[in-house]
């Protein structure tokens, strides 16, 4: 039988009812199965608040058996950072929501550095902290430093050449970003997981930068091709959502200089962007 979201999601709660007075284990089995499930009853790319609040709850509750700690604690850092992307909350307490984010992320690295999924919470934690704030303060204060340094440990090549791409070269304050190493470090990342469509999109968003419209839209077709991932249903709908936006942007402005071929790909994309528009109407 094939597991999905909705069978996951009746386990979840059915196992809810069952262990009122459960051990650790069996409340990191429910915060797992439900984390698996946090797609299900999404809203658009909003995820179903009250499931995130059953994940929080109970990865906060395994953490105190110290047999999973690391586990439990990689999923309770991991909630956090969906929550913080894909649940709905007041835009005032964003910075709330952040600040508890990063403190939670690095309290975790402090604990499990050598955790890959725990670093690249952190890594990307660090870098929205630092984005949201004055700029040359995070600058001053290191956190771009500290994205590198956490992304090189972790061998993390989307954050790593992410960082290289968007930050800015400052003399005497930020001398290491290197259009050349975010293109090495992006190619590298897609190598290593094709399935990511981040990875497309910010290898794209590169090329388009580099006035290489071609090779931009050979990958927003490609990113785009690889659909959705059962297991990151909601992350992949926004990853793909940018896609289309970069395409937006090449269509509008850089039509005239793109081969036949990608001219005739982005006439595809047009298509399944108003085919989606026409469904979504028909249901209202």
């Amino acid at each position: 039988m094939k597991i999905t979201p909705n069978i996951l999601f009746a386990f979840s709660l059915t196992l809810l009812l069952a262990i009122s007075s459960a051990g650790a284990n069996e409340y990191l089995q429910l915060a797992d199965s439900c984390y698996a499930a946090r797609a299900l009853r999404a809203n658009g790319d909003k995820a179903d608040a009250k499931n995130a609040a059953i994940m929080k709850e109970n990865y906060r509750k395994a953490m105190e058996d110290t047999s999973v700690l690391e586990a439990a604690t990689e999923g309770y850092v991991k909630t956090l950072y969906f929550c913080f992307r894909f649940v709905q909350f007041d835009e005032k307490k964003r910075q709330l929501h952040l600040d508890s984010l990063l403190n939670a992320s690095a309290s975790a690295y402090e604990k499990f550095p050598d955790n890959k999924e725990i670093a690249h919470i952190y890594a990307s934690t660090l870098s929205m902290w630092g984005s949201e704030r004055n700029v040359f303060t995070s600058l001053k204060e290191g956190i771009a430093g500290k994205v590198r340094d956490v992304a090189t440990k972790a061998e993390d090549w989307q954050i790593l050449g992410r960082a290289h791409f968007v930050l800015p070269y400052v003399p005497l304050i930020l001398s290491w970003p290197d259009e050349k190493l975010a293109d090495k470090y992006l190619t590298m990342a897609l190598e290593k997981n094709r399935k990511d469509i981040y990875n497309y999109y910010f290898l794209a968003d590169l090329r388009y930068d580099q006035k290489r419209y071609d090779d931009a839209m050979e990958l927003i077709v490609q990113g785009l091709a690889e659909g959705f991932r059962e297991d990151y249903v909601l992350e992949d709908k926004r990853a793909r959502w940018h896609l289309k936006e970069l395409w937006k942007v090449i269509d509008r402005k850089h039509k005239n200089k793109l081969s036949p071929k990608h001219l005739e790909y982005g006439e595809n994309i047009r298509k399944e962007i108003e085919a989606m528009r026409a469904a979504k109407m028909k249901k209202l």
